[in-house]
């Protein structure tokens, strides 16, 4: 698994299991979007259908038939499980049909893989057909569910699987794997790095689309002027950038983000990991607010972001969190 960047504990779990041939036949990878869930189970993937691994060791090789086929995207053990094209939700019909998939035995290699990339999406007719399944697998299927968050799994499906909690990676984690792996300049990995909140996946997506990047950059600077606005402006504000569910995680995210480095500069860290002008902010907020403010602020922005998993409206919560930021009128004559 040596692509995998991070989360040393998940990869040694499936790594041991993968030495001693005792794969479970379920896996729950999560954590939050961009963190490696899907590199990682594509790394345990390929190296259980590796052609050349021998028994005890977790790697594989890279180069065989199946490796190259997986890398490809046509290895004939392996079904991933997502939504159609433009759909939200994985239709049931799609399900069955991995699913017979399944049921027959390996073509290449002595385990067939299905993957659900959002295993979230699942609506309530294709996860029961998948846990009749579960409690019953075939003889060498193994099922990598991926979801941001376990809770929202069915729990008869989360009984069944083997939960593998992926964490996001630490600021210095992601700018050195952007200068080693991406060959980025230390400066432009420091900012990306900043911006992309312990998400790997999310930092290399924006070295390919600098939109990105720009969009995230001008999300930041509304965010934290949001904490000198006055109310009015703060409503229009938080309006305008989460209109939708999407949009509204997307701001959640890049102010959870930056709210804790609000947090560690209220307790005295000078370790932060924003940049620039955002940066010079938190520090500045978090000298004038203090440690506790601060800290439950921090937690009521994680329960908003937790809440959107259960359909809460997405302005409306932004609106309540716009409202209930710390009282900082004081910022100005501190400083």
């Amino acid at each position: 698994m040596r692509d995998v960047v991070g989360n040393a504990q998940a990869q040694a779990t499936l790594e041991r299991a993968l030495a001693s041939a005792r794969l479970s036949h379920a896996y729950l990878l999560h954590g939050p979007a961009g963190v490696g869930k899907f590199t990682l189970a594509m790394a345990l993937a390929q190296a259980a259908l590796c052609q050349r691994r021998q028994p005890g060791e977790s790697e594989a090789c890279g180069e065989c038939a199946a490796c190259r086929k997986l890398a490809h995207g046509n290895h004939p053990d392996l079904t991933l499980i997502e939504p159609a094209e433009g759909k939200r939700w994985i239709r049931i019909d799609d399900v069955r049909e991995a699913l017979h998939l399944a049921n027959l035995a390996p073509t290449e290699s002595a385990y067939r893989i299905v993957i659900i990339p959002d295993a979230e999406r699942l609506q309530e007719s294709g996860a029961n057909t998948l846990l009749k399944m579960l409690e019953e697998p075939p003889e060498g299927v193994i099922f990598l569910l991926l979801a941001a968050d376990a809770d929202t799994v069915l729990p008869t499906i989360l009984s069944r699987c083997q939960l593998v909690a992926l964490r996001p990676l630490s600021f210095e984690q992601v700018s050195q794997a952007l200068q080693e792996r991406w060959g980025v300049a230390p400066e432009a990995a420091a900012r990306l790095a900043g911006l992309a909140n312990g998400r790997l996946g999310w930092a290399v997506r924006a070295l390919e689309r600098p939109e990105e990047q720009a969009e995230r950059e001008r999300l930041l600077e509304r965010i934290v002027a949001l904490v000198s606005a006055p109310a009015d402006e703060r409503l229009r504000s938080v309006a305008a950038i989460g209109s939708d569910n999407a949009s509204a995680r997307a701001a959640l995210d890049v102010w959870i983000g930056w709210w804790r480095d609000v947090t560690l500069a209220a307790n005295g860290a000078h370790a932060l990991t924003s940049v620039g002008a955002a940066r010079a902010e938190a520090a500045r907020v978090g000298a004038a607010i203090g440690p506790e403010p601060a800290r439950v602020y921090l937690t009521q922005l994680l329960a908003a972001l937790a809440s959107m998993d259960v359909n809460a409206n997405p302005r409306l919560t932004l609106e309540n969190l716009a409202l209930a930021l710390p009282h900082l009128r004081a910022i100005g004559a501190r400083h």
